[in-house]
């Protein structure tokens, strides 16, 4: 089933967490970027015994650290006793020490534009202790940006056509650091590529549509990462979904006869009426975007008033999206006689009511619609018109060199 993994801290809130420690352990040290300070208590007789010392990876008085950098403290001829690390709001940090008491390591990460105050208490051989105190900060970025993956954990099982998008809601100028924290994992193992459609949309495909039933995990890594410009990223994210069935419709505009497959064989045909010649149905690769039971075809939403010449607000039944510009197959009881005959729609494959209630039933996000020997080409951005490019055209517009087969 889908999933989705919890968003890691976003800007200037702070996951309450609880600081492991031993028994013992304090809460100390300054609110500020210091050098660390040390005390020891020394033991009579212990002058040939080396005394514990601690170091801090980043080390203590750093500032503008990538708060997904591990933050570990470590001691040195001794043991930690006590490890506390707090943010300026008294928030601590959780971690946990090894067994062999050596190295504490934060189990969280940082969060944004923050001073952390680190205080380490540690006992050498010789039984003498010292504490060591001192601050990290991490690094402000001038903005956040949040990405948006789809398919999403409500998505469901979705068809062989169907690419992932990710959109991020600020511009990404540094597009390779981004691609290098995109991860694809299939089953079965299944090559593809990402390729940015603009500076805020990545998508990933293969060269060919999904295999059937395949297993898709998607991690983007993208918290505490800059893509750029000081933008850094909000939060990551881990989604899974499933392909579904091979399922996938044909119509040819010479024909006008939608033909639908699955696992390519044959299982309805529907008389279709394409765009008229004013506003013909661009050819290409189509994935079923989205579906409504009842629909109201507006004009006016790509730029035609209804109460001008070509003007229509129309409600339809069994609406199943193609395209962005407004592509559907629907329900359109007013063309059935021009149905397989000419055409005379506004761009839309118009089928009958019943076989429009047919393909939405039985086709839905993902799924494949290819039209043929119509007008112009359907382009890549115009929803997702990812396949209406060569495998090459695809892989060039990859921030990143495909890795080798």
């Amino acid at each position: 089933m889908p999933g989705v993994r919890p968003l890691r801290t976003p800007l200037l809130v702070l996951t309450v967490l609880s600081a492991v420690l031993l028994s013992g352990c304090q809460s100390g040290g300054a609110t500020d970027a210091a050098l660390p300070t040390t005390t020891t208590a020394a033991a009579p007789g212990t002058a040939e015994v080396p005394t514990a010392v601690v170091s801090v990876d980043p080390p203590l008085g750093s500032t503008e650290i990538d708060p997904v950098t591990p933050l570990r403290v470590n001691a040195g001829h001794g043991t930690l006793t006590s490890v506390t690390v707090t943010a300026a709001d008294g928030t601590p940090l959780a971690g946990a020490l090894d067994p062999t008491g050596v190295t504490w390591t934060a189990s969280a990460d940082l969060a944004y534009a923050t001073v952390y105050s680190v205080a380490a208490t540690t006992t050498d051989a010789a039984g003498r202790t010292a504490s060591t105190t001192g601050t990290v900060g991490t690094v402000t970025p001038r903005t956040l940006t949040m990405p948006t993956v789809f398919p999403d954990a409500d998505t469901g099982v979705v068809g062989v056509g169907q690419p992932i998008a990710i959109t991020f809601d600020e511009d990404v100028t540094d597009r390779a650091a981004v691609e290098r924290r995109l991860s694809v994992v299939t089953t079965p193992a299944v090559a593809g590529s990402w390729s940015w459609l603009s500076d805020r949309r990545v998508h990933y495909r293969p060269a060919e549509f999904w295999p059937a039933y395949t297993h898709v995990a998607v991690d983007v890594d993208t918290y505490g990462l800059d893509v750029g410009d000081g933008v850094h990223g909000q939060a990551s994210t881990h989604v899974e979904f499933d392909i579904g069935p091979k399922r996938v419709g044909v119509v040819d505009a010479d024909e006008l006869v939608l033909r639908l497959f699955v696992d390519d064989a044959l299982v309805r045909e529907m008389p279709t009426s394409l765009g008229k010649d004013s506003s013909p149905t661009p050819s290409g690769t189509y994935v079923v975007m989205q579906q409504s039971r009842r629909y109201t075809m507006d004009s006016s939403t790509y730029g035609v008033p209804i109460d001008t010449p070509g003007g229509y607000r129309t409600p339809v039944e069994y609406a199943s999206r193609l395209s962005n510009s407004g592509i559907f197959v629907h329900g359109a009881p007013w063309s059935v006689g021009d149905q397989g005959r000419r055409n005379v729609s506004h761009g839309c494959l118009n089928v009958s009511v019943a076989n429009a209630g047919w393909f939405y039933e039985n086709f839905g996000r993902g799924d494949v619609v290819q039209v043929e020997n119509a007008g112009g080409q359907l382009d890549v951005t115009d929803g997702f018109g990812d396949w209406n490019t060569s495998w090459e055209e695809w892989v060039a517009g990859s921030a990143l060199p495909l890795p080798a087969a």
